[in-house]
């Protein structure tokens, strides 16, 4: 991609790479076997995480319905609350969980008349197979080359915190999400870009922030003299931009007309802990409180490399969000701070570039990876809180 220092005179004269959609059957194989050897050793891993640590009862389902799938469960099952009554100490509703996830988990739910849960499961297995390929499509997008692309779909399909892709969380539908936009982005294709965002925006509060990346993109497509220019192409990404947060701002009308305020979602977050605070200041106090605290504060240098990492092979667009919904949680605190990182593409797009430009990592990557990826899921299912 094009420096954004530079740029190029008749800047939006080329016509946008676009090169075919289609993917081969070998790759359509590949991308089903990684689904389903992750979906088998995820599962299997959580089964019997529970046999040997925690309640023998338990099925794998159950297993990984923890934490945030269980508030998706309420919503499903009682919609959103008109107060706070959760948690011990009463304070805590449900208005910080977006809508879209619950509400396609319920409509499939009632649908095939089933359980709540495999609704959440379901929806959450179906995103996360329609990610595999379009990670493989983002990446040749990018001219990486086919083996880069197919080890891209494997560290996907086994990313060191992959429990959160095969549990009741919106990580799934987030990604794929994610990697849609980014693809038509890539391509130029604004209106699906448009599509796709007003859904991520449903599905996770940080989607409305895919305006930065979006907006780098096409000023690298087109400079940002074809904006004061007010073309066609100019507006089509300002019409995208406007819509990207429809999502978001659809939920704020529905909480103010059922609580009187449009930003409950974010006023809740105090009965978990979580308040406005310097991100460095969180950061720092990891270390100080020991424990679970290090290991979040570890995990976030490693994001921190990462991310600088993006920025110096100029990946500005993805480097800018992840920098952004990093910073974003790192500023109410430490808690999930993984999770949010690995949800993220441009996270797994960093570690991509690193076996692109040395494939004799690939093979330890991908283990190191899985092995992590194991713990992780075993920690999860017994409900340890540094997993949350």
């Amino acid at each position: 991609m094009n420096d954004m220092t530079n740029t190029p005179p008749l800047a939006g004269d080329a016509l946008p790479y676009r090169p075919s959609l289609r993917i081969s059957n070998r790759d359509w194989l590949m991308i089903i076997a990684a689904f389903v050897l992750s979906r088998v050793a995820l599962y299997g891993m959580g089964y019997f995480g529970v046999q040997l640590y925690g309640a023998p009862d338990i099925g794998p389902l159950q297993a990984y319905c923890q934490f945030d799938c269980v508030w998706f469960q309420r919503i499903i099952e009682n919609g959103y609350d008109l107060y706070p009554r959760w948690l011990s100490k009463g304070n805590a509703a449900n208005w910080a969980f977006m809508p879209l996830y619950p509400m396609l988990a319920g409509g499939l739910s009632s649908l095939l008349n089933m359980e709540s849960l495999i609704g959440l499961m379901l929806v959450a297995n179906i995103a996360f197979f329609i990610s595999l390929p379009l990670m493989l499509l983002v990446l040749r997008q990018l001219k990486l080359g086919d083996e880069t692309a197919r080890f891209g779909v494997w560290l996907l399909a086994f990313s060191p915190f992959s429990a959160y892709f095969v549990s009741g969380y919106t990580e799934s539908m987030f990604m794929a999400l994610m990697l849609g936009m980014f693809l038509f982005a890539y391509r130029e294709q604004w209106l699906m870009v448009a599509f796709l965002g007003i859904f991520i925006s449903g599905t996770r509060n940080l989607g409305v922030m895919m305006v930065f990346p979006v907006l780098i993109l096409a000023l690298q497509a087109y400079g940002w003299r074809e904006f004061f220019r007010f073309t066609e192409r100019a507006f089509k990404v300002v019409f995208t931009l406007w819509l990207i947060p429809l999502g978001l701002f659809s939920y704020m009308v529905y909480l103010y007309h059922l609580t009187g305020d449009a930003l409950a979602f974010k006023h809740i977050q105090v009965a978990w802990g979580r308040y406005m605070d310097s991100p460095l200041d969180w950061w720092l106090s990891g270390f100080e409180l020991g424990g679970r605290k290090t290991y979040l504060s570890i995990m976030v240098i490693f994001g921190w490399c990462l991310n600088g990492y993006l920025f110096s092979q100029k990946r500005w667009a993805e480097a800018t969000l992840m920098f952004i919904c990093c910073t974003i949680p790192l500023m109410t605190g430490l808690n999930a701070m993984p999770r949010y990182m690995f949800g993220l593409y441009p996270t797994l797009l960093a570690i991509i570039l690193l076996a692109h430009r040395w494939p004799a990592i690939r093979p330890a990557v991908l283990c190191i990876s899985g092995m992590v990826a194991s713990f992780i899921a075993v920690a999860f299912v017994n409900f340890k809180f540094f997993t949350v």
